[in-house]
């Protein structure tokens, strides 16, 4: 928020449930509808988590209400914002530019994507700090001896193959 003020920029958002007043002016942000959030802002960072719910929240609706100079960014999860959509949106200079390290269906990235000038697509490597791929690689180590010790792994993904 700081670099976003630093820049002149207003911050605003939009969430399920609003913040507090206090919380809003510490952060200088401002609450907005999702439509009329999609409508006004310039830069469009969706952090939000998967769920049936969130599925598709960002849709060919959703980007059609975006200022054509508007920027997507999706750091969240995969399935929040509909690739095709998107990629057509993107094609026919509907919004101007995305920023991607998720999609939708990983591994895959939707063809179209690929294809375009306006996107920029990375891995998803929000977690690429020292010090996160160092706790990483400590409980990796720590599931392995526990598990080779007699005592479930944990923090298995797949319980049944983790049978001991």
């Amino acid at each position: 928020r700081r670099g976003a003020h630093g820049f002149g920029m207003e911050v605003v958002y939009h969430n399920r449930s609003r913040l507090t007043p206090d919380l809003e002016a510490a952060c200088k942000a401002r609450y907005l509808g999702k439509e009329e959030l999609l409508r006004t802002a310039d830069h469009v960072v969706l952090v939000l988590p998967y769920s049936p719910q969130s599925h598709h929240t960002i849709g060919a609706a959703e980007l059609a209400l975006m200022k054509p100079t508007a920027t997507l960014v999706n750091i969240a999860r995969g399935g929040i914002v509909d690739d095709a959509a998107l990629a057509a949106a993107l094609r026919d200079r509907r919004i101007a530019a995305a920023g991607l390290d998720v999609f939708e269906g990983e591994p895959r990235v939707h063809p179209d994507l690929l294809a375009l000038s306006n996107v920029v697509l990375t891995p998803h490597i929000a977690s690429a700090t020292v010090a996160t791929r160092r706790a990483m690689a400590m409980l990796a180590a720590d599931n392995l001896i526990a598990f080779l010790g007699g005592r479930g792994p944990l923090t298995a993904v797949n319980l049944p193959m983790a049978k001991i």
